[in-house]
Parts: structure tokens; C-alpha cells; sequence
């Protein structure tokens, strides 16, 4: 955490040297609803389960009236899903034996740094509503895994998770001005992963996460 806390103070202060004008920083909080798929026929979607992220975004505007920016950030985004194996037999996970018919419980955490294209309308009544649409590039720093035999239980599980993670990002939502160059900011982001998330040699399939995030942010 320390080191989180160290990186975003770097990348605000990095930011905000580019620029005083075309720059706004706010930090953010999103509870999430998170699932996994996968193209397996051995496999299937388990159920949801509840996450959020938390972090500094920076809006770099292209131009002065403040409708067009690239929305970055540093995050840690705290994800997963479940996923049901149906193998005719047994099969080895993080360095334990599980049977057949299991259904593992993934925990994941990540380092995420979005990259969007933002569009805002002009305000009006103090409120703006805006858009985007990008990609989140993701560093694996932490992945638990549970089981429903207890098999695994809060057990790491980072061989068999993929140390990198892509999303597309697209979302809507509005800005609520507070005055003093202060506003609130919530929206909708759906999240869809592009690239598989696990290295289970065990199964031949593409995991990924989606995600559907309630944005909260206050914007300086």
C-alpha cells in the first residue's frame, strides 16, 4: 500500500507538472460487479462477485473549453468470478489436486492504468454529461483462490494467473459542479476483458473478466 500511495503521488505531481490550464486531477472509488467466462467446453460461468477499485485519474484536455480530454489514471483494481470445471478426472491447480466437478473462486487484484477518450457535453444547470471509450492495460499484484471442497481456501494462486490483463473500457455518466472548480463525478463503466487471465495448463480455454463499475470521483 505504501508503495501504491508513493506512485500516485508521483504520477499526480508528474501530471500536473504538464500542465495548470488543460489538466484536472480527482480521485475515485467504484464498487463493481465482476464475472468470469470462458470458451471451454469443460467450463462455465460461476457466479458474480462484488469488487471495487480506488485511485487518481487525470483528464489532459485538448482544448480549453474542457469537452475533449484523455482520461489516464493509476488504480488498484480489486476483481474476479468464478468458474465451474467439468473434467472427466481430476486435475492439479496451484500445486493441489482437485476433483473433477469443482468450482474455483478467483480473487484478483491489479495495478490498472486507463487510457480513454473522454467527451463531455457544455453544463448545463451545473451538470455536464460525458462519454468514453478506451483500454486499461493491468498488472497482476495479488490472486486468491477458494474452492467450494475448501480444497483451496484463500490459497495463492499466481502461477496460474496471467501477470497481464486488457480491458476495454466504455461508459457514460455526468459531472456535477460544486463551484470553486470543484465537481462530483458518477458514471457507468463496462469493463470487457480481451485477453485470457489464466495459465491453467489443465484446460485449453480463454478466461476473461468483465466487470460493471459504479464510479464515484471527486474531481479538483
Amino acid at each position: 500500500m505504501k508503495r501504491f500511495i508513493l506512485s500516485v503521488l508521483f504520477f499526480a505531481s508528474v501530471i500536473a507538472g504538464f500542465s495548470q490550464k488543460h489538466i484536472r486531477l480527482s480521485f475515485s472509488g467504484s464498487p463493481s460487479a465482476n464475472w468470469m467466462s470462458t470458451n471451454s467446453l469443460d467450463a462455465d460461468m460461476g457466479k458474480m462477485i462484488l469488487g471495487y477499485d480506488f485511485g487518481v485519474n487525470g483528464d489532459l484536455y485538448f482544448s480549453a473549453d474542457e469537452r475533449y480530454s484523455l482520461l489516464t489514471g493509476l488504480l488498484i483494481s480489486n476483481i474476479g468470478g468464478e468458474i465451474g470445471y467439468h473434467g472427466k478426472s481430476d486435475f492439479q491447480f496451484a500445486g493441489v489436486t482437485l476433483p473433477a466437478e469443482s468450482k474455483i473462486k478467483y480473487r484478483l487484484r491489479y495495478v490498472e492504468i486507463p487510457m480513454s477518450i473522454k467527451l463531455k457535453t457544455d453544463q448545463f444547470r451545473r451538470t455536464s454529461y460525458w462519454g468514453l471509450f478506451g483500454l486499461s492495460g493491468m498488472i497482476n499484484i495479488g490472486s486468491k483462490g477458494f474452492s467450494t471442497n475448501d480444497v483451496l481456501k484463500k490459497t495463492s494462486i499466481h502461477d496460474e494467473i496471467n501477470p497481464f490483463n486488457l480491458a476495454m473500457n466504455v461508459g457514460v455518466g455526468f459531472d456535477f459542479d460544486l463551484g470553486s472548480s470543484n465537481s462530483v463525478s458518477t458514471g457507468l463503466i463496462f469493463q470487457n476483458g480481451l485477453i485470457d487471465v489464466t495459465t491453467n495448463n489443465a484446460f485449453s480455454d480463454k478466461t476473461i473478466i468483465n466487470s460493471l463499475k459504479l464510479k464515484i470521483g471527486l474531481i479538483f
